[in-house]
């Protein structure tokens, strides 16, 4: 098993410690197997009853707290029934959960004892967790405006957390940097984060009994989830699990829309852009390094790209409190998508909700309580 150039072709061993070819191109990894329906009733109630999927040697022992098969809650909206995928609900209140346990597994499995990792919050979370309950040395750079819950979590899993002067991209500048004593542990870079993050395709394929929605609406900053998403469907569908592939539109915050533009231009990788701070942090990457296989992806599934304001994002997050939802302002990005979407692409569509309010409490309590 090798990872594949998505640029010049070159094929890496996946024990390499590098995270991306030495041309600049990022990993490819192409899913090659998939599980057996008939042997999931036998399975334990996690992401891994899906191993199979992941593409892991099989002597590999998991590094698992228990996450996945969260919730998909129906709610009647304007006229119509849609899903929220509650991805939130996970060992520590993010989908990169999904990710973090797939990618740290595979660490150790390596022997690996130290990593890093970049984060606006909640992968520094996941990753830092999973390194916890693995045995492995982990530090997280982050940028200096991430919400204290965040660092505070981080920090209490016992990593080290380096706070980055300046935007998203200078702590992911800082990390690649320390990554040449260290195995960068990356959402961003490494193919393993969104080969785990199928298995919330794999759920909703499961939820709704082989039946695939038509829509399914994604945040979109790395565009890791997304990504994995579509490869989960690919996967069902490649292997005659599931007879279609959903549109899959992805989300953007106007403020760091780099993928949104770069779809709107026709083009194949983002846009540079001149990113401002935003209420959707969690999204608001700047140099996106898979952008090419999340265009892809929207394209290939027939969906697009939407761009939205920090005023609808914080009005979707309004409504989804009153539901009773209790979400970050990054997942009410996909409510304030929808409200933007035709009829047709509104009926029946799943959102994907991906971080817990808890974690952003403070800076909500500023938006709507002060």
């Amino acid at each position: 098993m090798e990872y594949r150039c998505s640029l010049c072709g070159k094929k890496y061993p996946i024990s390499t410690k590098e995270f991306r070819c030495s041309c600049g191109g990022f990993f490819e990894l192409e899913v090659e197997n998939i599980f057996s329906k008939e042997e999931l009733e036998k399975r334990n109630h996690t992401m891994w009853r899906y191993r199979e999927a992941y593409m892991l040697p099989d002597n590999l022992a998991p590094v698992t707290l228990g996450e996945g098969l969260t919730p998909l809650v129906k709610r009647h909206i304007q006229g119509f029934d849609i899903y929220f995928k509650m991805d939130y609900m996970q060992p520590t209140g993010s989908f990169k959960d999904r990710g973090a346990s797939v990618l740290i597994s595979l660490v150790r499995h390596l022997g690996i004892k130290k990593v890093v990792e970049d984060s606006s919050g909640n992968a520094g979370a996941a990753v830092s967790a999973y390194s916890a309950a693995a045995g492995i040395s982990c530090a997280v750079y982050v940028p200096s405006y991430t919400p204290e819950g965040k660092l505070s979590q981080i920090s209490l899993y016992g990593s080290k957390v380096v706070k980055v002067p300046g935007k998203r991209q200078d702590a992911n500048d800082a990390v690649i940097k320390a990554a040449q004593n260290a195995y960068y542990a990356s959402h961003l870079w490494s193919p393993f984060f969104p080969i785990g993050l199928q298995s919330s395709a794999f759920e909703i394929w499961e939820t709704f009994q082989g039946k695939i929605p038509d829509t399914i609406i994604v945040p979109v900053g790395a565009g890791g989830d997304l990504e994995g998403i579509y490869t989960g469907f690919k996967t069902l569908n490649k292997f005659g699990y599931a007879k279609k592939i959903p549109r899959i539109i992805g989300v953007q915050a106007e403020k760091c829309s780099p993928i949104y533009r770069a779809f709107e231009k026709g083009l194949n990788d983002y846009v540079e852009v001149k990113a401002e701070i935003t209420v959707a942090e969690g999204i608001a990457v700047q140099e996106p390094p898979r952008a090419k296989a999340v265009l892809n992806a929207v394209r290939m599934s027939k969906g697009k790209i939407v761009a939205v304001t920090d005023n609808e994002i914080l009005s979707a997050l309004k409504k989804l409190f009153t539901m009773g939802i209790y979400v970050e302002p990054t997942s009410a990005s996909t409510l304030a998508a929808w409200e933007k979407l035709s009829r047709s692409e509104q009926d029946g569509a799943v959102l994907i909700l991906t971080g817990s309010g808890l974690k952003e409490t403070e800076k909500i309590v500023k938006l709507f309580l002060s």
